[in-house]
């Protein structure tokens, strides 16, 4: 029996599905982080491994599988993963890319543009056949709309309203109630624990800036006009206006939020959708290596089943 594997590693949750030589799928597993830029080259490599080992079937003749993983262009480990994967008895072909790639192909059999807004935020697009990335260097060099980003910014605004720095704002309360944390322990645990928890404190800003906190309604237009220089280079390699731009990631569901804040040059000048299809599809795509639409309706079909 010949299986496909496909993996949606981002820096947040990490997704392997299996499926049949049909397309149904039999496995479907959810992981943390497997970006080896923050969990480490080794332990990337051995989660990867043994997530493979946990759900590859018994009766496997052939496995084919796909890994789109965020920051393996920047790890250099991609070629190490490869051969610790194809080292697995019967994994006959191993395609490893970023998260960013079987994302795009997820949305588009050809030509196209996304933009990811979730831990981190990115652009990508696929011209003429060839790639573009947009961003993407990481929440250390990137300041844009995402996860990480809203999360610093609250972190922010709480120590500047203990220090008599900054204004009264709601997100004090809602994270020290939520937390449990004195400022103190929040400043630790930031340098403790990293990007995720940074992350973790993006819903707050949401949450004030729907109570109409102002402080929260300033970090949302921030980094809303952060979002629009990424949307611009966007169309600015790509050269069509109004320029489609299909939107993944956990903030894009809170899209009616940012979208308000777009200045109305944005509003014109691009055509916003959300995909058909989940991440995984992309992967599945890859793993197949061809063009099989009986295979992926059939796999849609179980996979929101």
């Amino acid at each position: 029996m010949k299986y496909y594997v496909g993996v949606d590693g981002g820096g947040t949750k990490t997704e392997l599905v299996v499926t049949d030589e049909t397309g149904v799928v039999i496995a479907r597993k959810l992981y943390g982080s497997s970006n080896p830029n923050d969990i480490g080259r080794k332990k990337m490599i051995v989660d990867m491994v043994g997530a493979f080992l946990e759900n590859v079937p018994i009766d496997a003749d052939m496995v084919c599988a796909s890994l789109g993983l965020s920051g393996i262009g920047f790890s250099g480990c991609a070629d190490e993963l490869k051969t610790a994967l194809t080292a697995i008895d019967k994994i006959a072909k191993v395609d490893i890319c970023s998260d960013v790639q079987i994302a795009l192909d997820a949305a588009y059999d050809e030509d196209g543009c996304i933009v990811i807004i979730g831990t981190g935020s990115v652009g990508y697009l696929r011209k003429n056949g060839e790639h573009f990335l947009v961003g993407g260097g990481g929440y250390m060099l990137d300041s844009s709309l995402s996860g990480y980003d809203l999360g610093r910014e609250a972190i922010d605004a709480v120590l500047s309203q203990s220090d008599g720095r900054g204004e009264p704002t709601l997100l004090t309360e809602k994270i020290v109630q939520a937390t449990g944390f004195s400022v103190k322990e929040l400043v630790r645990d930031v340098y403790v624990k990293g990007k995720a928890f940074v992350a973790s404190f993006a819903p707050f800003v949401l949450s004030a800036y729907e109570q109409g906190d102002a402080v929260a309604k300033t970090i949302v237009q921030r980094r809303v006009s952060e979002l629009e220089k990424l949307l611009f280079g966007v169309q600015k390699i790509y050269g069509k206006t109004p320029c489609e731009i299909t939107l993944f990631g956990g903030l894009s569901k809170r899209w009616d939020i940012f979208f308000a804040h777009l200045s109305e040059r944005a509003k014109r000048e691009f055509a916003f959708k959300f995909p058909e299809n989940p991440v995984i599809y992309g992967a599945l795509k890859r793993a197949l290596g061809k063009t099989d639409n009986d295979f992926l309706k059939t796999f849609l079909n179980s996979y929101f089943s």
